[in-house]
């Protein structure tokens, strides 16, 4: 569990509490400005005589001017009280999640969508919210102190604790140079390697047909209903499509090689991080960030790999598509 503290704020975490603060007391300023152009506006063109809709401005100003409010007094009471919660334990586990909003679609203007991105660590399994500077900072695995605002929740700071002896260090550097430039000999693909290739070649397919097929039908339309002029003038949307149909092609050349070459190769790796990935539009994922490059991987081999671990992966040999992962128990574990 957890180890938490309570301390005496610095002087650098309450030059960020009041950062925050002023930036608060001047957003409502701006903010009311705002509503007041568009109020005045609303009102002049009859929008007073609908009950309904100035209840809801209402209720929606009284809400969001509460919000507002409260982050600001929790802001101030921290500041108060001098006082702020120092959390120090193990990084278990690391989540991003993106949330995803956009406005509804207007005659003669486009669908705009904003994407907000929030960072969490996980101390000895407890989370907690933090801002991007501390979640790049922070790895599986480490030490670490993390200073917040008790009330307002505000990260203050988070620091990475060395205590690890140096030479200790040095040796295993040592021994994780020596894996990484350990040569693996060309391996013979299996039946099962056989079924990954395949696998890769169908959601291959998939895709490239997918994010073409808006285009295409655009375009078939266009022809059918005799708009040869606009064909023309539209050529682009035939770019994407025979951008995707030139990948796929590719795709299936490297497929056939594959096939025929009959051989995969092993890169050394060493598990450096890994995270999930959560969106309310898109499905989460799990990410593990080995020396090699990044890899998506299911949730039941993220469980299984941890920071430090030495591992195999095996690619194609054309387009270096990663198959299989070899784990430190020996077990190979397939990625498609």
């Amino acid at each position: 569990m957890a180890k938490l503290e309570t301390l005496p704020l610095e002087h650098r975490d309450k030059t960020k509490l009041r950062r925050q603060l002023y930036g608060m007391l001047l957003f409502p300023v701006v903010v009311i400005g705002i509503f007041w152009l568009f109020l005045s506006f609303m009102f002049n063109s009859g929008f007073a005589d609908d009950s309904v809709g100035v209840y809801m401005m209402v209720a929606f100003s009284v809400l969001f001017f509460s919000v507002i409010a409260y982050i600001i007094a929790s802001t101030a009471i921290d500041l108060k009280l001098g006082l702020k919660s120092r959390v120090s334990g193990k990084i278990t586990d690391k989540r991003m999640h993106w949330a995803t909003t956009g406005d509804r679609p207007v005659y003669g203007h486009k669908t705009r969508t904003r994407t907000r991105r929030s960072y969490y660590v996980y101390i000895d399994n407890e989370e907690f919210s933090v801002d991007y500077s501390c979640y790049s900072k922070a790895r599986i695995g480490a030490e670490v102190q993390l200073d917040r605002a008790p009330k307002s929740g505000i990260t203050l700071d988070l620091q990475v604790l060395g205590q690890v002896e140096d030479a200790y260090v040095a040796q295993k550097l040592d021994e994780e140079e020596k894996f990484l430039e350990k040569h693996i000999p060309h391996t013979r693909y299996t039946p099962k390697d056989y079924e990954a290739l395949h696998r890769i070649w169908k959601t291959e397919i998939k895709k490239r047909l997918l994010r073409s097929s808006p285009f295409i039908t655009i375009g078939l339309l266009m022809i059918i209903s005799g708009f040869w002029s606009f064909i023309v003038l539209l050529f682009p949307i035939w770019a994407v499509p025979l951008f995707h149909f030139y990948r796929l092609y590719v795709a299936y050349r490297n497929y056939n090689r594959n096939k025929e070459r009959s051989h995969k190769r092993g890169v050394p790796s060493i598990v450096e991080d890994k995270f999930a990935l959560t969106s309310n539009r898109y499905s989460n994922s799990n990410r593990i960030i080995l020396t090699s490059g990044p890899l998506l991987v299911s949730s039941t081999l993220y469980d299984k790999l941890f920071i430090g671990d030495k591992v195999l992966v095996y690619k194609t040999q054309y387009g270096n598509q990663p198959l299989s992962l070899v784990l430190p128990n020996g077990e190979e574990v397939y990625l498609v």
